[in-house]
């Protein structure tokens, strides 16, 4: 069935952090019981996949933010 993971959060959605540790979580696993320089390289890899990640939640978040202003934009144009 998998697992399932909950992050709640006080008065604000999720950051980009958490979002991408939840989707790692579903990405990618790391055995503990791997040899050691295995386990290193896919530790390496996960943390590099967590950077981009975070980086494009953070591009998507803000591209949500230009799209919502402009819509707000147009609707202040077509009341007045």
């Amino acid at each position: 069935m998998g697992s399932v993971s909950v992050i709640t959060t006080e008065n604000q959605g999720h950051s980009p952090e958490a979002l991408a540790e939840l989707a790692l979580d579903k990405i990618i696993r790391v055995g503990e019981n791997l040899p050691e320089p295995i386990k290193a390289q896919a530790l390496a890899y996960r943390d590099d996949l967590r950077r981009i990640l975070v980086f494009y939640m953070r591009q998507a978040m803000l591209s949500a933010k230009t799209t919502m202003l402009a819509e707000i934009t147009e609707q202040v144009k077509d009341t007045k």
